[in-house]
């Protein structure tokens, strides 16, 4: 009987992880309400790791008993210490000042609960990974986690992950079916022979629940579109299709820069911002010219005005109008375009033709361990003001 791709290799070990049911419960169900934002997450390990080719595969039927959801990426790989590291629930070294983050990248996540996320689509997530030239792989069955802990979260027994060395034959016999294909994404990124990534992670989500069943692929192209950092240094592709930057087919009447065309703001803004450009910054990045506030940091950003409103079939996959507030370059308002103003302050017929995207990456410290939600703090009214 051929074994899964989740048993191949040579089991060396295991990796003990302490986790309750019902933390999982609580951080993955209570914070991602989503399928995409669960897939997001892998995304932003990938991101993490210094990844510059990023490829999502999507089963075509996601109720078949063999379906998946999967991330590749050729950012640093994972060893044993790498993976110990991962599966550290609730801490991450990210953020420590001796941390040398991949490509000196800001490193998004800080929580160290991401992989929990997964939990909401799918019962197993197994990683394979290469790493100065060697592969190995883990994976967390869910389900063996015990769910009759006490009320509290403590729990006493650890769950034991197997851990495995693959030979260079095993690891593609266990990847192949996510690496074969004919898009663009698929030649991008390449894990075995010539020209191949040095270092790679396949994060695979299977044995798929109800929520993962609704992972709809228009939603989560424009989750990715809009929420990630697509840049030079990191391209993303979804089923070998690449996801790039929308464009809006409207007429625009205003581009005004935070910072250049935008010098001043009304009350109950601050009145005592400051002009400053970031000259290690070419003059072209939407980072270069910015305002400078004592309380919320350096703000960049844009507003655009169009002459239409900009709504229409999209919306029921995604918006294009409103505010869009950016943290260490990824969106953490998705879903609410007034980002917590009163709508009735705002004029529908004019907000609907006005698009403003704003980086404001002290609010970095006020995100929630969703990263979708601002803590009510005096820095979120400043923002806000």
């Amino acid at each position: 009987m051929a074994k899964e791709f989740y048993e191949i290799g040579s089991q060396n070990g295991t990796i003990d992880v302490r986790i309750s049911y019902r933390i999982i419960q609580l951080f993955s169900e209570g914070l991602y309400s989503s399928p995409n934002k669960a897939v997001e997450e892998l995304v932003v390990n990938s991101f993490d790791a210094g990844a510059t080719d990023v490829h999502v595969v999507v089963s075509t039927d996601l109720r078949s008993s063999d379906a998946s959801i999967t991330v590749l990426d050729n950012g640093d790989g994972m060893d044993r210490a790498g993976l110990e590291q991962h599966w550290l629930i609730g801490e991450s070294n990210k953020r420590e000042k001796n941390y040398k983050s991949p490509l000196k990248r800001k490193q998004i996540g800080q929580f160290g609960i991401g992989k929990l996320a997964t939990y909401v689509l799918a019962n197993r997530l197994t990683h394979i990974t290469k790493i100065r030239g060697k592969y190995y792989s883990t994976s967390m069955d869910f389900t063996k986690i015990e769910g009759k802990t006490p009320k509290g979260v403590h729990v006493e027994k650890g769950v034991p992950i197997p851990f495995r060395e693959l030979s260079k034959a095993e690891a593609k016999n266990a990847v192949k079916p996510w690496v074969d294909g004919n898009g663009k994404g698929y030649k991008a990124l390449k894990l075995f022979g010539s020209g191949a990534a040095k270092n790679w992670t396949v994060a695979i989500m299977s044995d798929l629940k109800e929520m993962g069943w609704g992972l709809q692929r228009g939603r989560l192209n424009w989750v990715l579109r809009t929420a990630m950092p697509l840049r030079d240094d990191f391209r993303l592709f979804v089923d070998g299709a690449p996801i790039v930057p929308s464009k809006i087919d409207r007429k625009r009447l205003e581009h005004l820069v935070i910072g250049k065309d935008i010098k001043t703001l009304p009350k109950p803004a601050a009145s005592n911002l400051v002009l400053v450009e970031d000259k290690s910054l070419p003059k072209k990045s939407e980072r270069y010219y910015g305002l400078d506030d004592s309380v919320i940091g350096r703000i960049t950003g844009y507003i655009d005005l169009y002459q239409d409103p900009l709504t229409g079939k999209s919306d029921t996959i995604g918006r294009s109008y409103g505010i869009f507030v950016y943290v260490r370059d990824r969106l953490i308002n998705a879903d609410d375009e007034y980002f917590g103003l009163d709508s009735n302050l705002l004029r529908h017929g004019t907000f609907s033709r006005f698009r403003m995207k704003v980086n404001i990456d002290a609010l970095d410290s006020e995100l929630r361990s969703s990263r979708e939600s601002v803590l009510q703090a005096p820095v979120l009214k400043a923002v806000q003001n």
